[in-house]
């Protein structure tokens, strides 16, 4: 079939290592953003620091560890050898990203939080998205090309 001709394929190790990057993009992107606004708190620069890793913390494990171990088993289960570069994530995943991109750049545009709590939440939301990058890099390092025997199961 002709699609299957331009489906951009890649062998199952690479979606870890792409997810890995492409996390790793977007916690650099917030991060910086973290650095711009934590300094305008009303107070020290280390508070700032200590409440967005809280906030790290928080979501980390309520969110993005979930998220970043379904989308492993994910990848590991898949049943073709070289599936869709862009496989990595599910289509609702796509969606959920380009919302949440939009609310950010609505709160961001309207100003609808103080500048230091941006500068919280960014550090909170970078450090997430950069600890679950290093969840897929090493996911991909360990990746033994073997279907886990879990994969019929729901996850």
């Amino acid at each position: 079939m002709l699609i299957d001709k331009l489906k951009p394929s890649v062998p199952k190790r690479w979606l870890f290592f792409i997810a890995s990057a492409v996390w790793a993009f977007a916690a650099y992107r917030v991060l910086m953003l973290a650095l711009k606004y934590a300094p305008e708190a009303p107070f020290p620069f280390w508070e700032v620091i200590v409440l967005g890793m809280v906030g790290f913390l928080v979501f980390f494990n309520f969110v993005f560890l979930k998220v970043s171990r379904k989308y492993i088993h994910r990848i590991s289960c898949m049943r073709n050898e070289n599936p869709c570069l862009f496989a990595f994530f599910g289509w609702k995943s796509y969606l959920l990203i380009a919302v949440m991109s939009s609310m950010g750049i609505l709160f961001a545009r309207f100003h609808l939080l103080p500048v230091f709590l941006q500068g919280i939440f960014y550090i909170a939301l970078g450090s997430s998205l950069l600890m679950s990058a290093l969840m897929f890099l090493n996911a991909g390092i360990l990746f033994d090309g073997r279907r886990p025997k879990d994969c019929d199961q729901a996850v």
